[in-house]
């Protein structure tokens, strides 16, 4: 049994090396115009049922909106002065504001709002806008970017990423591109030219990752 451990951690290690992860030196805004939110008619919050978070976009941009679940002891209420509970909202964990909480056994169990900018004040994740229904959303990261489309059909909010195998050829076509070896995985850092990224596009590089469905205000 340990020897096939082994084998299977040398097999690991070895296959991570010879992988690869794409990134963008630069946001592709020859593709379309840089904008700061997208056209008011899609304004409003889109969520999805399978998932704890949302999108809303406004005027000043694009927040993800999610929920994060936690719990606090009874005896920890009891004891500090910082907390309260009253009429089953939670007072002393969000600054200003009180909680829905529910009793299960011995802890408080609520959920807690965040609001993390996407595309605005603060961000460096940029929008490019291909279309009156189509954008492409510039991941920032470490000083490179990872691009994802967002296109809207009616009520709709659909993404699109990146999506490639170990052995992909489909930024082979991409002539500028910068090779940098890391411990376990090469990353490739293109710089394509409008024509090159329009290929992405076209050769099924991008494909579905997620639905949304706009609330009803």
């Amino acid at each position: 049994m340990k020897i096939i451990g082994l084998v299977a951690s040398l097999f690991f290690v070895f296959t991570s090396i010879g992988q690869k992860s794409y990134y963008f030196s630069a946001p592709t805004n020859s593709m379309g115009q840089n904008v700061s939110s997208i056209d008011a008619k899609y304004f409003g919050n889109y969520a999805a049922n399978a998932e704890a978070r949302s999108y809303e976009f406004t005027s000043e941009g694009i927040t993800i909106v999610s929920t994060s679940i936690s719990s606090i002891s009874r005896e920890t209420i009891r004891e500090s002065s910082k907390y309260t509970v009253r009429n089953n909202f939670l007072l002393g964990v969000v600054e200003g504001d009180s909680v829905p909480c529910i009793l299960e056994g011995e802890f408080y169990i609520f959920g807690v709002r965040n609001r993390d900018v996407l595309i605005g004040s603060g961000s460096k994740t940029l929008l490019t806008k291909l279309s009156t229904t189509k954008y492409i959303i510039h991941h920032y990261e470490n000083g490179l970017y990872t691009p994802e489309i967002m296109r809207f059909e009616g009520s709709k909010l659909i993404f699109e990423v990146m999506d490639y195998d170990f052995e992909t050829t489909a930024f082979d076509h991409v002539a500028e591109k910068k090779n940098i070896p890391s411990e376990h995985f090469e990353i490739v850092v293109l710089s394509p030219t409008k024509d090159e990224f329009n290929q992405l596009l076209q050769n099924g590089t991008f494909v579905e990752s997620s639905r949304y469905k706009k609330k009803r205000s």
